[in-house]
């Protein structure tokens, strides 16, 4: 249940999606919480407001990479429903009633952290939804090691791993399997695995423990890409890719009280 409390002035920042909707309703959200007496603060806020879908929600997350410990996050609808978001456009003085007077339940997500190593070099960086690794101009081999041990070699277009918060996004649209809210698990799916007598894998999604730490090596990453969430970089010369739940968290502020099961049938 929401407890109420006393009007405790914030600092706040929007991140909104690039369209004239979007721009009206930050512009509300600002004024509205200004006059509440909070001040808005892109550098260094307590809140963060991500107007538009999902997308925008993960794009917020990514702004503020390196300020998770201090930061909580908000989602407005301002098109299509996204998981992330629990106000419409039109709830704007109830978004604003909630965040000023009640607090919130804090629903904390892990970030993947991944490591793309090779040609003597290292690259890090962190995922809230999910990374996977694509190959559209010809078939990948990979080989996966789970907790330092040979699991199996991969042939196809590419592999997705995802968090539980992840697990409604793309790896749903590869018939992944929706994990709940509350279980930190990891879930490893297939992108178009190539199967027959000569070569086969596992061709199922893998569920794993929290701490599970994954790797995927090739002789050749040449012509695929590492995305995660919203971005991707194309991979070169390196020859393996690390991935693991990091410390690092995201908080969601909750200020509905809408079970997982009851957001899940809402959305889908």
């Amino acid at each position: 249940m929401k407890k109420a409390r006393k009007n405790m002035k914030q600092k706040f920042a929007v991140v909104h999606r690039p369209d004239e909707t979007s721009r009206q309703l930050k512009d509300e959200l600002a004024g509205k919480l200004g006059e509440a007496g909070w001040t808005e603060d892109e550098r260094q806020p307590d809140l963060v407001f991500a107007i538009g879908g999902d997308g925008t929600f993960l794009y917020a997350v990514h702004e503020y990479l390196d300020q998770l410990e201090n930061v909580k996050f908000v989602g407005i609808h301002s098109g299509t429903l996204g998981f992330f978001c629990d106000y419409r456009c039109d709830e704007m003085d109830l978004c604003v009633q909630d965040v000023t007077h009640r607090s919130p339940q804090c629903e904390s997500a892990r970030l993947l952290q991944v490591t793309a190593r090779g040609g003597g070099q290292e690259k890090t960086i962190y995922a809230l939804n999910e990374m996977r690794i694509e190959n559209v101009t010809k078939t990948q081999l990979m080989d996966i090691d789970i907790n330092g041990s040979f699991f199996e070699t991969f042939r196809g277009t590419g592999l997705c791993l995802c968090t539980q918060i992840g697990s409604t996004a793309y790896n749903r649209s590869l018939g992944g399997a929706v994990i709940e809210s509350g279980l930190p698990l990891l879930q490893l799916s297939e992108i178009t695995g190539i199967h027959h007598r000569a070569y086969r894998s596992l061709a199922s999604p893998l569920i794993l423990r929290p701490e599970s730490v994954i790797q995927l090596r090739s002789a050749s990453f040449e012509g695929a890409f590492l995305c995660y969430d919203h971005l991707c970089f194309n991979l070169d010369q390196e020859t393996e890719i690390e991935v693991f739940q990091s410390q690092k968290q995201v908080q969601i502020a909750r200020y509905r009280d809408l079970a997982y099961l009851q957001r899940l049938r809402i959305l889908f």
